[in-house]
């Protein structure tokens, strides 16, 4: 390989690198469309608008006059906190007593259509 050859090979090698560098930033945004923000949170559309109504979920952001994407750090972000939030009700409720039937089986067997 000659030198012209060697510097072209190691000035794309650089710019490759530099564009790791640069797509693992916190600058970098990703806009999601509704497909994959349905596809995201398991969640339909009228759910995520009711969300939106309530501030319970990030609003989408006006790409055009008719277009709307949301910011996909946002949604990763309110995934993440539904997740904890989930997981801390969860352990909540497993040092809770649950009620017990008084009568157990023999209550079920008492119901006329049980």
């Amino acid at each position: 390989m000659n030198r012209l050859s060697r510097e072209i090979v190691e000035s794309k090698q650089a710019l490759f690198q530099g564009d790791k560098e640069a797509s693992s930033t916190a600058d970098e945004v990703i806009f999601l469309r509704l497909p994959k923000v349905k596809a995201l949170t398991g969640l339909s559309k009228s759910s995520l608008y009711e969300l939106i109504r309530d501030n319970n979920f990030p609003a989408p952001i006006h790409l055009g006059p008719r277009t709307v994407a949301w910011v996909s750090s946002e949604v990763r972000q309110w995934a993440a906190e539904r997740i904890s939030t989930s997981r801390a009700a969860a352990s909540q409720m497993s040092s809770r007593r649950m009620p017990q039937r008084a009568l157990g089986e023999a209550w079920a067997s008492s119901k006329r259509y049980a």
